[in-house]
């Protein structure tokens, strides 16, 4: 814990105008839809550019949300499990780049949020998996140089959590008979 908040410390003393622009596209800014509303916002962009009929595109924004909502769910059952103090409060000298969720660190949300949806979206969309997954790579260490959250604990527990959540709502979609 202690390597991990020093971790953190140091993203946050040295911050850099890409780690801002990192943490700002994927905090959304209060009030807003974010993270599974971000991830429909991108879904539905490249859901456009294939011209799904309503059906196909009803199904797939289904699929996508009911695995956003099972990320939320193991993700705040696992917060409030183990309710894990966020790095400023282990070190009060971190000063983080965004405002400080008013839940515990453990697990990071977008990182669960964004490993499921990554992996539902490159099932549905196979030639953009890789962006996909770059993408939700990307949103857990936004919250890593934010300073909101520990890499290995949060952020990487997180996108392998939500992966796995991932990889579920992949077979329901291989079994309801619309592959």
């Amino acid at each position: 814990m202690k390597k991990q908040t020093a971790e953190v410390l140091t993203y946050t003393t040295n911050a850099t105008r890409e780690n801002f622009k990192l943490v700002h596209f994927w905090a959304d800014g209060v009030a807003t839809y974010t993270p599974p509303g971000h991830w429909d916002a991108i879904a539905a962009e490249d859901f456009v550019k294939q011209n799904y009929s309503e059906v196909r595109w009803a199904r797939n924004m289904a699929l996508l949300n009911m695995a956003e909502m099972d990320a939320a769910i193991v993700c705040w059952n696992t917060k409030y499990y183990y309710f894990n103090p966020r790095p400023s409060q282990m070190n009060p000298a971190i000063k983080t780049l965004t405002g400080i969720p008013n839940f515990p660190s453990y697990i990071s949300g977008h990182s669960t949020f964004s490993g499921a949806a990554a992996t539902i979206l490159g099932h549905i969309i196979p030639g953009r998996a890789n962006d996909y997954m770059q993408m939700a790579e990307d949103a857990a260490r936004s919250r890593l140089v934010a300073g909101i959250h520990y890499n290995k604990s949060d952020c990487a527990v997180g996108l392998d959590v939500g992966k796995n959540v991932g990889n579920y709502a992949v077979q329901r979609a291989m079994t309801d008979g619309a592959e």
